[in-house]
């Protein structure tokens, strides 16, 4: 192999997902958009796992901490290396590979073991691709390697005071499986240094790989030839079945024949894009209907899930609701009243939270939600942390109503939604009113905003209300979104708008 260019393990893994993805990072990377916020977030929760798997090894030693200069890293890594203690990012460069070891660990006299750390809850092919590739790495300069573990969350575990770094991990062994992969390591590497060295990218054919291990950076400069209405556009239309169709060339769906199998609903989809009407069943949106009872509560959560738990009685990941809209009309004619919700300070927000919701949502009338399996699960959740309130939530999870039913039957359809039945979606096709120009316009966002502001550091306290301001704005509309459409489905049943 050649001297140059040096692969690292994300440049390996980019390799065994795309070659084009790999040609791009050493060639036109500036063709990558930057790192936006969702993305930045994931990075420095995963940094927070790795400095809690540390803490397992209280011995252990941080390789050239702030050095980036690989070399300078190399060099200390094999200035370590004889205190046999576990090390901390050490780096190893052989041949044409450089890798960089999330904690090495000595293992009797000579021999060591790999200890891959991730903020996932189970082991995953890449994973095995990952430690195929260290391992080479490693065994190239002349350590002995004797086991490869990946240190990962353990999503049974419940936090119950402070972080206790021994229960929060799972080590799993998966020496045998990195085993099976490592005679192809050379092999792949060979490939990858062809595909680096070449003056023009390879022709890849779009496909599930777009999205697996990663979402790949490169998707809509692959994507932009397909047009509007494409097959990953139809509902519900299989992955591989729509790739396989556009790799074909049907890329509209529009041209369509008999030949291929569709549902009854994407049926409706396209011949709604055809005739560029809304499909109405007018049965189908009064049955709806009829399971509505006032008063109307229309709720929606916000929530926060990390992989280190905030709260006690919290597992990784799991979903805690911060932030509620509620919106409540008393009877067809009645205002509409609102109350919300947005957790201050740093303690665990479920208390107060379920405390309002007990005191706001009355005893009868139905709970309207978009989605309702989300808020059914938070509510059951919080309230198996807090017992006291387990007998008002069985009571309430009967009022729960899905506004996303109708929806999701297709009892509405209008080709704009582009075979989404989403609110974001929905609301705009159905009152011409939608989530564009909002500072915060969306879930993901608003979890994340909300964790920076209030447990970030450098955090202005202008900048922590504006944020503030931006996120109860967008949990109101969520609700006000759902009051529009149930009036919007009523003068439709009434025969009020006409689609003749």
């Amino acid at each position: 192999m050649n001297k140059s260019p040096f692969i690292s393990k994300t440049k390996y893994i980019a390799g065994i997902q795309c070659h084009k993805l790999l040609w791009h990072y050493y060639n036109a990377k500036e063709e990558f958009l930057e790192v936006d916020a969702g993305t930045q977030a994931l990075f420095d929760q995963g940094h927070l796992v790795g400095e809690y798997a540390k803490k397992r090894y209280p011995t252990g030693i941080e390789v050239s901490e702030d050095i980036i200069a690989f070399e300078k890293v190399i060099e200390q890594s094999k200035q370590l290396i004889s205190k046999r203690l576990p090390l901390f990012e050490a780096a190893f460069r052989y041949e044409n590979v450089y890798a960089r070891a999330d904690i090495l660990n000595p293992v009797g006299r000579k021999a060591w073991e790999i200890i891959e750390v991730k903020s996932s809850t189970q082991v995953k092919d890449i994973h095995l691709y990952d430690l195929s590739l260290q391992w080479y790495t490693y065994k190239g300069t002349g350590l002995e390697i004797k086991r490869c573990y990946l240190l990962h969350i353990n999503n049974e575990y419940v936090r119950k005071g402070e972080i206790d770094p021994g229960k929060l991990f799972a080590l799993e062994d998966i020496t045998s499986d990195v085993k099976i992969l490592l005679p192809e390591v050379e092999g792949r590497l060979e490939k990858m240094i062809k595909v680096i060295a070449a003056k023009k990218y390879p022709k890849i054919e779009i496909g599930l790989h777009c999205n697996d291990p990663y979402e790949c950076p490169l998707q809509e400069k692959c994507f932009d030839y397909l047009p509007r209405h494409n097959p990953l556009t139809l509902y519900y239309f299989k992955g591989e079945k729509a790739f396989s169709l556009i790799n074909d060339g049907v890329t509209d769906i529009l041209k369509f024949d008999d030949s291929i199998t569709l549902s009854a609903k994407q049926k409706i989809q396209i011949q709604s894009l055809r005739s560029k009407r809304e499909y109405v069943n007018k049965e189908g949106i009064q049955s709806f209907l009829n399971k509505l009872a006032y008063p109307l509560y229309y709720l929606d959560f916000e929530t926060i899930g990390t992989a280190i738990p905030l709260f006690d009685h919290v597992k990784p990941y799991q979903q805690i609701p911060f932030q509620f809209s509620l919106h409540i009309q008393a009877s067809p004619k009645s205002k509409l009243e609102h109350i919300g919700y947005l957790a201050e300070g740093k303690d665990d927000p479920r208390p107060e939270l379920l405390k309002l919701l007990k005191k706001h949502l009355g005893m009868k009338g139905s709970i309207v939600t978009y989605n309702a399996s989300f808020e059914k699960d938070k509510l059951n959740k919080a309230c198996e942390a807090f017992p006291a309130y387990r007998e008002w939530n069985r009571k309430i999870q009967a009022r729960i109503v899905d506004l996303l039913d109708p929806f999701k039957a297709f009892y509405y359809y209008n080709y704009k939604q582009e075979g989404s039945a989403s609110i974001k979606s929905v609301l705009p096709v159905l009152t011409g009113k939608g989530y564009d120009g909002m500072e915060i316009a969306d879930g993901g966002t608003a979890s994340n905003e909300y964790l920076r502001v209030t447990y970030g550091e450098g955090v202005t306290e202008k900048e922590r209300k504006t944020v503030r301001k931006y996120l109860e704005e967008y949990c109101e509309l969520d609700t006000m979104a759902m009051v529009k459409i149930v009036e919007k489905l009523i003068k439709i049943s009434n025969g009020k708008v006409d689609y003749s």
